[in-house]
């Protein structure tokens, strides 16, 4: 509480707190790139970047837990590890009990038992209305106002719920919608807008602070752009990598097996690049509408708001497709923006920090004490220069769910035109009937993107002052024992920055050793014990 009393003790009343969680936002990929770059998908962002960078701290060096949807929101709504929120057998939202969420030890109730008046607007877990319902039965939020098919960009469905205690579904009008355009991240914005609204009329003495979630969709499949920005960018691609479409036969066996990535896959990346960026236009409106209705509300100097995403992208890498799901640095970084009272302007620190990380730290400003059974540690005092232990390492897991393609979710494209030359192709024949996982190095019938067979894996990122590895073990059943351990990889990222040369079976048995104690120390750890 050392950190939160300094806080407290420099503002004129408790903080407000405005969380931004965007979908699927990378950090490294960018405009017909032929290398990693600085910002990634947030080179599209100049609202974010005036806003956000050149107003508070970017954290480079920062890494989701899991990097796939329901997993990854529910570590950040709890500050938990995949380990703790795993569901029984591996039942759940993606393998994740999300009721972790709406319970008391959850981001949202913690606020709302502080006093603070909590809204909900956009997309929370992927089980979207069970999780909205069970947020507003145990009254862990004060408003919610969100949209129930929040993968359909245009949806007409929305969960609402007061704090008096009212709820229900609204349909909005087609024809002639509420706040004039259907398009999501649009009503987001003017939604948020009107609760922030109902907010500013309360007295100023008589107001109590507010925690703002906010989810946009954005930049996920199948990324439909807001009608007025469709046309954007209209000769971007996506970056070739010195990774991009190169065979990798020390990986493990989904990967090494799969095919050459045609022009026809280039093709809808390149449009899918393009859509993801012309969707993060309308991210970048909203905050625009934000920043100014919270400057109009006199709380612009007594607010923290923090951007990030739930894990990063890829296109391409490694003969990968457009995905996430690996332990690799494009899936792994993410955006991390900070800003509010005493955080210095225009900084950028690369300490190593985790996903789980972020809800004791918000917590922290709060002054809300930090659960026992949360695993991630405050970053507070690292922003505010005052006492904080480097972390070094970070553990990073993930259960695959399904076994999917190139072709496992829609690109948008203009309607009635021919963008590609062919559809979204499941491998070089584009619409293979029977995929199979071989083990010969680019000698599969599919791009595979995720395997229930070789895709399960927990790994160490390392980064201090003497070394910079990620270490990774697989095992599809999810046991961990001395003998069902199946495949291991191990990178020096400061000699291989794209992941190409998998050092494992080279390496010493001591270093093998060491780091599989660590990341089996790291891997059983609850709570306080976590480092």
């Amino acid at each position: 509480m050392y950190v939160s009393g300094l806080v407290m003790a420099a503002l004129a009343a408790p903080p407000n707190v405005v969380m931004i969680l965007t979908d699927d936002q990378d950090t490294l990929l960018g405009n017909k790139a032929t290398s990693y770059t600085e910002l990634g998908s947030m080179a599209s962002q100049p609202v974010l970047q005036k806003l956000m960078m050149e107003e508070g701290v970017r954290m480079s060096n920062y890494f989701v837990q899991t990097p796939i949807c329901c997993p990854s929101r529910t570590e950040f709504f709890t500050g938990r590890y995949f380990h703790n929120i795993r569901g029984e057998d591996g039942v759940g939202c993606m393998r994740a009990n999300t009721t972790y969420v709406h319970e008391a030890g959850g981001i949202f109730n913690l606020f709302t038992s502080a006093g603070y008046e909590t809204g909900v607007f956009g997309k929370t877990t992927n089980d979207q209305q069970p999780q909205l319902e069970a947020l507003a039965k145990t009254k862990s939020v004060t408003h919610i106002d969100a949209p129930l098919d929040y993968n359909d960009y245009n949806g007409l469905t929305w969960y609402r719920y007061f704090s008096n205690g009212t709820r229900y579904v609204e349909t909005v009008n087609k024809t002639d919608p509420v706040f004039g355009s259907i398009y999501q991240t649009s009503q987001i914005a003017n939604r948020t807008i009107e609760w922030l609204d109902s907010l500013q009329k309360v007295p100023k003495e008589d107001r109590k602070p507010f925690f703002l979630y906010l989810g946009p969709h954005a930049p996920h499949f199948p990324a439909t752009p807001a009608p007025w920005y469709e046309d954007l960018y209209p000769d971007f691609a996506a970056p070739v990598t010195p990774n991009y479409n190169v065979s990798s036969p020390d990986k493990t066996r989904h990967i090494r097996q799969n095919p050459p990535l045609t022009d026809l896959v280039k093709c809808w990346e390149d449009q899918h690049f393009r859509d993801r960026w012309r969707t993060l236009a309308s991210v970048d409106d909203l905050l625009t509408v934000l920043f100014n209705k919270v400057e109009d509300m006199g709380e612009m100097d007594n607010t923290f708001f923090v951007y990030t995403s739930d894990h990063g992208y890829k296109f391409g890498q490694w003969r990968v497709g457009v995905s996430k799901e690996h332990p690799y640095e494009t899936d792994i970084r993410i955006p991390l923006i900070v800003r509010g009272p005493g955080i210095p302007k225009g900084v950028v620190m690369k300490d190593l920090l985790g996903s789980s990380d972020i809800m004791p730290t918000l917590l922290d400003f709060a002054g809300i004490p930090k659960p026992e059974k949360v695993d991630g540690r405050s970053f507070a005092g690292l922003l505010f220069g005052s006492s904080y232990k480097p972390r070094g390492k970070w553990l990073i897991e993930y259960e695959a769910t399904e076994t999917i393609f190139f072709d496992h979710a829609p690109v948008w494209s203009p309607p009635n035109v021919s963008v590609c030359p062919g559809p979204l192709p499941r491998g070089p024949n584009i619409t293979e009937p029977n995929c199979h996982e071989v083990d010969i190095v680019g000698g599969g019938n599919c791009y595979f993107i995720d395997s229930t067979a070789s895709n399960t894996w927990r790994a160490l990122r390392i980064l201090n002052t003497t070394h910079n590895l990620q270490y990774i073990e697989y095992d599809h059943t999810w046991t961990w024992n001395s003998t069902s351990i199946e495949f291991h990889e191990l990178y020096d990222l400061n000699n291989d920055e794209y992941q190409m040369n998998n050092i494992y079976n080279a390496s010493t048995s001591q270093l093998k050793e060491a780091l599989h104690s660590e990341l089996v120390d790291y891997y059983n750890c609850v709570g306080n014990n976590c480092p």
